[in-house]
């Protein structure tokens, strides 16, 4: 009987040791995890999205005014001859405007930054940074019909990137519910379809193809971000 007990006290104490042991390791990996986690929050931060994003747009309406170039002739009446530069500017400003009023609501819906959503952004970028090239050419072809077909294509898959992102955005925020996302799905893909609506009418007549696309500019003049945001806000006192 000692020796049965001495030989269970052991087996316990061996049991116990290895319970220990299993549950070190388990803090240790929990601790590794936590450190990694902490790391990539401070290397990719929404902050840090937000700061080269606003840059990218800083750039892009740069290049786009530097496009405009004055008449040769010191008479008033040579501004009439730029109108296709001045329309062409201004729906690309406001177009540019709206893009990045949009963006700055949706980024403050997220929490941390993830590979996905990162590349989301810069594939949006990389259309938006296209603009200025696209605004050029309709203006110096004074709205040719080619041109304005290539120019609402680019509206086309720089709003589809952008759907994308905020999508991506939103359905990992807690602060929308189901219904709220659906109702903001419906107004981003109507929005999507005048804009291709924009470039296949503009193969036929190119300034009712700009006309469609400004129309299409009307619905993303308030984002659904920024109306959930005045809400929370209003909800919170």
């Amino acid at each position: 009987m000692p020796t049965n007990a001495k030989t269970s006290r052991r087996l316990k104490a061996g049991a116990s040791r290895e319970r220990i042991r299993i549950r070190d390791a388990q803090a240790a990996r929990r601790a590794r995890r936590e450190q990694a986690q902490v790391k990539q929050k401070r290397l990719s931060t929404p902050e840090r999205v937000s700061g080269y994003t606003d840059a990218v747009f800083a750039v892009v309406i740069t290049v786009t005014v530097l496009e405009l170039h004055p008449p040769a002739s010191a008479k008033i009446g040579a501004l009439l001859s730029l109108w296709p530069t001045a329309v062409s500017y201004l729906v690309s400003y406001v177009f540019v405007a709206i893009v990045w009023i949009n963006h700055h609501f949706v980024m403050g819906y997220v929490k941390q930054t993830t590979l996905r959503v990162i590349w989301l952004n810069f594939t949006h970028l990389f259309f938006v940074s296209l603009l200025p090239f696209a605004t050029a050419w309709i203006a110096a072809t004074e709205l040719a019909r080619a041109p304005v077909v290539v120019y609402t294509s680019f509206f086309v898959v720089t709003d589809g990137a952008y759907n994308l992102f905020e999508r991506e955005v939103l359905r990992n925020s807690s602060d929308f519910s189901a219904a709220e996302l659906r109702v903001s799905r419906r107004r981003s893909l109507t929005a999507l379809a005048l804009f291709a609506a924009a470039a296949l009418v503009a193969l036929i007549q190119p300034a009712a193809g700009m006309g469609f696309a400004a129309l299409a500019l009307l619905l993303h003049l308030r984002p659904d971000a920024a109306r959930k945001s005045r809400l929370t806000l209003r909800r919170h006192g």
